[in-house]
């Protein structure tokens, strides 16, 4: 099974398009068509550190699949006597680990982590808690090949999160260019061409990189198109409402939680009472401390999330609806189920495994 399949099929559930402005879901360390193309093995894990890529190189697995990802902010060095990041970096290049993480895009995706943790909660999702706000257009490039990466540079600099890429058979075997294939506007009919698609955020980045791509020395061999998308999904994005059929007392959420989930604490507002009724609830794995109002305003008589800040829950000191923090590691690393059902049931012949273990940075005493 070939690394490229595996990290297709993941973006293909949970497309890059989705992640937050500020994320960075995808290929972190080693080409997808590394140690010959083929996966020898999955390891599954929240963060990536240089035990994990031990573990991966331990059980013959040649890519990690993280959820929060190994590289977010700048390197300026990698070495093995540096901090953890580049320590787990230096480690998968010297193992031949290539390192894949799904971020926001996970969460933000049909079913992805929020919805996952209704699910292991017993709830039935309704419907998003914060639609996605998706890109406005994509730009799409139909250029030469020998000209890709120029015109994949531009795209990023026009702050494109990311390019996908697809080649274009421009000539037959026998020579004659396919008539499907030929492109109009481009000189060079039996050139091979490939196509360049990458998500605008507004209409000003559209300007700005299609004017980039026209300043090129190579502009009259690009052929530039622009479509318009709905800019907001809603059954994509942060967070969920969700209900249980049957409510539930307080107490009895409280002890599902700790019985699902396993936090080293629970911290609630003064909304929380063990004697009142949930039957509606929000959640958002992470730090969903921003989603308060919009818990409250979906008539959750709970709010399920983490990272809340203090002055987060003196503001819900009056309502009525309860605010739980369970911790971020423990809200997320269902990241890894979801990562599992998707990559078994799409290869079942392929090994897989769940990190462990897996250590909480947060030390509950």
């Amino acid at each position: 099974m070939k690394l490229s399949h595996i990290i297709a099929a993941i973006e293909e559930y949970a497309p890059r398009c989705l992640q937050e402005s500020w994320d960075n879901t995808g290929l972190q360390v080693g080409l997808p068509e590394s140690a010959g193309g083929e996966c020898t093995g999955v390891l599954l894990c929240l963060d990536v550190t240089p035990d994990i890529i031990g573990q991966a190189a331990a059980k013959g697995c040649n890519l990690v699949v993280s959820h929060h990802p190994l590289i977010f902010k700048g390197l300026k060095s990698i070495s093995e006597t540096g901090g953890p990041v580049q320590r787990a970096v230096a480690a998968a290049i010297r193992a031949g680990v290539a390192v894949y993480s799904s971020h926001t895009a996970l969460d933000s995706t049909r079913g992805g982590v929020s919805c996952e943790m209704a699910r292991l909660l017993g709830a039935r999702v309704l419907r998003v808690l914060a639609p996605a706000d998706i890109h406005a257009a994509t730009v799409s490039v139909t250029c030469p090949r020998r000209v890709a990466e120029e015109v994949r540079l531009v795209l990023l600099d026009g702050k494109a999160p990311s390019c996908d890429y697809f080649d274009i058979d421009s000539e037959r075997l026998d020579g004659t260019p396919a008539a499907d294939d030929v492109v109009p506007g481009i000189s060079i009919a039996h050139e091979p061409l490939c196509r360049i698609e990458a998500p605008a955020a507004d209409s000003a980045d559209v300007a700005a990189t299609v004017a980039a791509l026209r300043s090129m020395s190579c502009a009259a061999d690009l052929r530039i198109d622009i479509r318009p998308v709905d800019n907001r999904d809603m059954s994509r994005g942060l967070g969920v409402v969700a209900q249980f059929d049957t409510p539930l007392k307080g107490s009895e959420l409280t002890a599902r939680i700790r019985d699902v989930f396993r936090p080293g604490c629970i911290k609630a507002s003064l909304g929380y009472s063990p004697d009142m009724t949930v039957r509606r609830i929000a959640l958002c794995g992470g730090s969903g401390g921003e989603f308060i109002g919009r818990a409250a305003a979906s008539g959750a008589q709970a709010y399920i999330t983490a990272d809340v800040r203090y002055h987060d829950f003196a503001d819900a000191a009056e309502s009525a609806m309860a605010v739980f923090d369970i911790g971020h590691f423990e809200s997320e690393l269902c990241a890894r189920g979801l990562f599992h059902k998707l990559i078994t049931n799409r290869f079942p012949g392929l090994a897989v495994h769940c990190a462990e273990p897996e250590t909480n940075p947060v030390n509950y005493l």
